[in-house]
């Protein structure tokens, strides 16, 4: 809103509005095609994206329903001729040629060549990519004859096309032929070989590729111009005898200043549906990313949103802050809105430290920089953008608040204390942490602080000022806060929905989930037996894959030393059991564990010393449970499979011993031994003798362990049983026990995949029939690894919300 205001950094609030070249030129008559990335690009890229996810996933999960649907379809049009078929992707084929090579055409004339040349190549990739992957795909929904393969290809050349005439041509005739285009491309899948689904990855795969493309190449600013803006300051009874871009960042408009014949200076934001968008896609990223963004619905117009934007500024204004009156708002030609301010000369905060340093914002401009938050803040207004950048001083050291487009006029105390977070960071990044809280305290006060304090962290802030005071700087900041507040390091909110944490954990279950399908795909009549399976025998194999949960139970409660509440424990071992499921090899539910006992008052030695004793517990546990099976197993039969012979056990002691002998003949390893597995696996030897001595808890962390052993054992004999299945007791037993040990080495989340072909090729050894192993082995691990993550996931909530973890 300043004439020699500069852009800031990028940041997540800004949407993308950058551009190859300037918005507007002073003499319209001379001026080029401004190229730039639009924000319909990256929203149709990602529609694109969620339209082939759809697609495939209705073809692989409901493979039934979609060729039911085939049936249906070839029903319904055997009573035309198969020629009808051609004649609808003909006339989508030609509806999309007629409406490129007109647009190529208009282009040309109008000489924007970059568009010509994406109008050229986003057909050409579109139409190359489907050529060259329809032949690679197999399945009843994929195209399955060098025709069928041409059409598809230019039907998503087609979709290229619109795509590219959506985003770069300003006029809006185009849209009822690409909606008619859809209409025919999905008509014209009744009458192939492929579904509609089929066709929807047709249409996905054109879109896609017209979209990057126009994000690679830019096209056609769909942007007001200065002869747009000075014909609408005329309108309106401004006299205007120049216009140019101000090329600051304002919040989703383009900036402009207006010199008028009077020799005065207007500030003007033009707003269009471009910016629109890149407001709607930024906060939908806002609201996938954040638990609490604050930010509310969208408006439902571009109009709404301008005049909320003048009303907040206005009400800013009445609260006694300083800041630029709203002068005039109206239409533009092209379709768009905009607004005319009060022109401010002067200097953001970033932009006044960086010419004179950080001395030049003095204590009283950041002490009248609080009033005017204070004020806004009692008259019910958050301004939720307070970065340097929106705090301007004037030639008279006078603060001017800036920028109201993401502003909240009932905004409550937490929208608020952003506020406070923000320009605190801000001005830290600035002028050093200590003279910002004191400016910042002297102000507000301790009381209104302490509500504060924990909204100062990273995620409370935009990215401009999270980059500026960089992460490890919030708690030093958040600290010194405390320490001058004679507050307590305060529970910081999560305010992430989505964080590294939870993305590892989307990923590891579409893995999982990933990992499942070719199993359930593979086995043949699996769909058929399922059905027919015993109920009954189902329901005690979830009965106990439940009771695992109490063997867990008592084998913590047997680890540490201290007495433990019985209730509590249970649902550490619970949610526990969800973060095994993304994790390889139960790291995940080590972690919580240890977290939990700390907060439940152990030390952290004593919680690892617990966790090391139920780990040694159940190892043991294990290793006996595995001798006895096989001395079980081996006097009834395992039917093909031959247990290892005296000669094979004596071979592997002995490449044991080598291999400890090779460690100490190396100096690294020998050294990594000494130092790094000699230290904990003494420190756990100790906790596990200090158990030794109270034998009580040694029963439970031993018994527990092997209680959770035995259950999974009857979990996996009873699948079995439940598809009629007849495999010797001894037999299960050594599957799952050996099975088991196998598959945690694997690196999947809860050994996911492995399990799963380690089990039913064990089995099928053993003489149980495949069509019977597969199916057994898949419930058995619904029982016990897809049905506990529904409990397990609420219980790890629960820890969390109680500050328990």
């Amino acid at each position: 809103m300043l004439a020699d205001r500069q852009p800031t950094a990028t940041e997540e609030d800004d949407r993308d509005r950058s551009a190859d070249g300037e918005v507007g030129t002073d003499d319209p008559e001379t001026a080029e095609t401004t190229y730039l990335r639009s924000p319909r690009a990256l929203g149709l890229l990602l529609l694109a994206l969620a339209l082939a996810a759809f697609a495939y996933g209705t073809i692989e999960l409901l493979d039934r329903a979609t060729d039911g649907l085939r049936v249906d379809l070839d029903q319904a049009s055997s009573h035309l001729p198969d020629a009808v078929g051609a004649l609808v992707d003909g006339a989508a084929i030609a509806i999309a040629a007629v409406t490129l090579l007109a647009s190529i055409g208009r282009a040309s004339w109008a000489r924007q060549w970059r568009l010509v040349a994406a109008l050229v190549g986003a057909p050409l990739l579109a139409g190359g990519l489907v050529a060259s992957v329809g032949p690679q795909l197999d399945g009843a929904w994929a195209p399955s004859t060098s025709g069928d393969i041409a059409i598809d290809a230019l039907l998503a050349a087609g979709a290229a096309a619109f795509t590219l005439i959506q985003i770069g041509d300003h006029a809006h005739r185009h849209h009822a032929l690409g909606w008619a285009f859809i209409a025919t491309t999905l008509a014209g899948g009744a009458w192939v070989t492929e579904s509609l689904p089929g066709r929807g990855i047709t249409l996905a795969a054109g879109i896609a590729a017209g979209a990057v493309v126009a994000l690679a190449v830019g096209t056609p600013a769909r942007r007001a111009t200065a002869v747009d803006v000075t014909s609408a300051l005329a309108r309106r009874g401004f006299v205007v005898d120049h216009v140019r871009p101000q090329g600051g960042d304002a919040r989703g408009s383009v900036p402009w200043v207006a010199e008028l014949a009077s020799g005065t200076s207007l500030f003007v934001k033009t707003y269009g549906n471009e910016e629109r968008i890149a407001d709607l896609l930024f906060r939908l990223g806002r609201s996938l990313r954040l638990r609490e963004s604050g930010d509310t619905a969208p408006h439902s117009t571009l109009q709404h949103a301008v005049e909320h934007e003048a009303f907040a500024a206005s009400r800013a204004s009445a609260s006694g802050a300083r800041v630029p009156r709203v002068l005039a708002l109206g239409t533009l030609g092209n379709g768009g809105l905009y607004a005319v301010h009060e022109m401010v000369e002067g200097r953001s905060l970033d932009r006044l430290v960086a010419d004179e340093g950080p001395d030049a914002l003095t204590a009283p401009i950041l002490r009248e920089a609080w009033a005017m938050v204070q004020a806004l803040h009692r008259s019910g207004v958050a301004h939720r953008d307070l970065r340097a950048a929106n705090v301007v001083i004037d030639g008279e050291d006078r603060v001017w608040l800036v920028d109201f487009a993401f502003a909240d006029v009932l905004a409550d105390e937490p929208l608020q204390n952003r506020d406070l977070a923000e320009l605190l960071a801000s001005t830290a990044a600035l002028v050093g942490p200590e003279r910002a809280l004191d400016a910042a305290v002297t102000t507000l006060g301790p009381l209104r602080w302490e509500a504060a304090l924990p909204m100062v962290q990273p995620l409370a802030v935009s990215t401009a000022t999270r980059q500026a005071v960089g992460r490890r700087d919030f708690a030093e900041l958040r600290g010194a806060l405390a320490l001058r507040l004679g507050a307590p390091d305060p529970e910081l909110p999560r305010l992430a929905r989505v964080d590294r944490r939870t993305v590892l954990t989307l990923a590891a279950l579409t893995a999982a989930v990933w990992a499942l399908l070719p199993q359930i795909g593979k086995s043949g009549d699996l769909w058929d037996q399922l059905p027919q399976a015993n109920r009954f025998d189902l329901a005690l194999a979830a009965i106990a894959s439940l009771l695992t949960y109490v063997g867990a139970t008592v084998a913590m409660k047997g680890a540490v030393a201290e007495d433990l509440p019985t209730l509590r424990t249970a649902e550490a071992q619970v949610a526990s059991s969800f973060t095994n499921r993304v994790t390889p090899a139960k790291v995940g539910g080590m972690a919580l564990n240890g977290r939990w006992l700390v907060k439940e008052g152990l030390t952290s030695p004593a919680a690892a010393a617990a966790l090391s004793v139920n780990a040694i517990a159940g190892l043991l546990a294990h290793i006996a449970l595995t001798v006895v099976t096989i001395v079980w197993a081996g006097k009834v039969g395992l039917g093909d499979l031959e247990l290892p012979s005296t000669r094979s056990l004596l071979l592997g002691v002995l490449l044991i011993v080598a291999t400890v002998g090779a460690t100490y003949a190396i100096p690294p390893l020998r050294e990594l031994v000494r130092h790094r597995v000699f230290p904990r696996a003494r420190q756990s030897m100790d906790a596990v003798r200090e158990v030794g001595r109270r034998p009580g808890r040694l029963a439970m962390v031993f018994g527990g362990s092997a209680f959770v052993s035995c259950c999974y054992i009857a979990a996996l004999a009873l699948s079995l049983r439940a598809v009629g299945a007849s495999v010797p007791l001894s037999t299960v037993a050594l599957v799952y026990l050996a099975g088991s040990a196998l598959a945690s080495a694997a690196p999947t989340p809860g050994g996911l995949g492995a399990t799963e072909a380690v089990f039913a090729a064990a089995l099928v050894t053993t003489g149980a029939s495949r069509e019977m192993a597969v199916p057994a082995v898949l419930l058995y691990r619904f029982v016990t690894f897809w049905l506990p993550i529904l409990p397990g996931w609420i219980a790890f909530n629960a820890l969390q919300r109680s500050g328990r973890l």
